[in-house]
């Protein structure tokens, strides 16, 4: 189920940022509805855990790490970040995942970002 999820958050991520896009006033008026996303579940980014980072496609993979790495860089009031540092963190961080399935990757991320 989280796996699905996460599929969706890639896909309302995308849909997101071409909707942000060519949005304009008389656009955020109107009722866009759920643009055929399946799941209404929500997840708790701080829950999730290495397992369900480890078992994710490659291209879910990556988008997850990254929105969890954004959403710890905000958690710590920090907007600057480089490809190097984001990259160095989900590396890091999945290779330790593997090891320690049960531990929540939003915990594991945080160890290993540059400050």
């Amino acid at each position: 189920m989280k796996k699905s999820l996460i599929a969706g958050f890639a896909l309302a991520g995308s849909l997101f940022a071409a909707s942000h896009a060519f949005a304009n006033e008389s656009a955020q008026k109107q009722d866009l509805g759920d643009f055929g996303l399946e799941s209404t579940d929500v997840v708790d980014l701080g829950e999730l855990r290495c397992w369900d980072m480890v078992t994710l496609s490659e291209d879910d993979r990556a988008f997850a790490m990254v929105l969890l790495y954004g959403f710890a860089r905000g958690q710590a009031s920090e907007s600057k970040m480089s490809a190097r540092d984001v990259q160095t963190a989900v590396v890091n961080t999945m290779l330790e995942c593997v090891d320690k399935p049960n531990e929540k990757a939003l915990d594991v991320l945080k160890t290993h970002i540059v400050k």
